[in-house]
């Protein structure tokens, strides 16, 4: 779906970053073996009006496909705890905005740390329908690498240059990122901060449905607001719809 490459990534141009110096803060948390830079210019629109922003790279990730094999769910999310952790020590108030993979982690964090005032989850899946899924704990030791060739779907496509992705993805960390939503499902009934999910209807990767999905198991939460956008694909943070969003 993104830019992708087979050889290690610029960290001069996949790195973190940070905007803004407000009170308030958002930690934005990129989706699966992607990187920072996809929503930045979330990030620069917040820090305009007043919000202190951050964007860490999860372990694993903006660096190379090898280093994402060798990591789990737990140490991706640890990598968001430990970006939380800097952020809240700057802010008075802190929220958390995902995309993809990302939103599984920003609910996953809204449940188990009290901190975290509000989520934002752009495009995440909780289910994935996928064939391989009931097999994988087993392929991953025969068959190692997963070669994405889904074409882009965006309707801006020149959003694509502002999206960098592994080119060969390992199964072990396909099976980890499984695992991440299944235990974040069991989790939603946890959540009390006020969530906003929004979803392209154009998106190839994670299936509209899961709007659905994780809304009816947000008993707890003190609200829950959806948007779709009919005309973005996956990556809605910088795809026709990125000003609305």
């Amino acid at each position: 779906m993104t830019a992708r490459t087979l050889t290690p990534f610029d960290p001069d141009v996949v790195g973190p970053w940070k905007l803004g110096s407000g009170r308030r803060g958002v930690l934005f948390i990129h989706g699966f073996a992607g990187t920072p830079p996809e929503l930045r210019g979330l990030g620069e629109h917040l820090a305009a009006r007043g919000w202190r922003c951050s964007a860490p790279a999860l372990a694993g990730h903006a660096a190379t496909p090898a280093d994402l094999a060798h990591t789990s769910w737990r140490d991706w999310a640890a990598s968001a705890t430990t970006a939380l952790d800097e952020l809240a020590a700057e802010c008075d108030d802190v929220m958390v905005g995902g995309q993809s993979m990302g939103g599984t982690l920003a609910l996953h964090l809204a449940a188990t740390d009290l901190r975290v005032k509000a989520v934002a989850a752009i495009a995440t899946p909780v289910r994935i329908r996928n064939h391989v899924r009931r097999i994988l704990p087993f392929m991953k030791y025969v068959i190692r690498w997963h070669y994405p060739t889904r074409d882009v779907d965006l309707y801006r496509r020149e959003g694509n240059d502002e999206l960098y992705s592994y080119g060969r993805r390992s199964t072990h960390a396909i099976h980890q990122l499984f695992l991440l939503m299944e235990r974040t499902e069991d989790e939603l009934a946890m959540i009390r901060q006020p969530v906003l999910l929004l979803q392209g209807l154009r998106d190839s990767v994670v299936e509209p449905r899961n709007v659905g999905l994780i809304t009816e198991r947000l008993i707890c939460s003190e609200h829950v607001e959806s948007q779709l956008y009919p005309r973005s694909g996956h990556c809605l943070s910088v795809d026709i719809d990125a000003p609305e969003v």
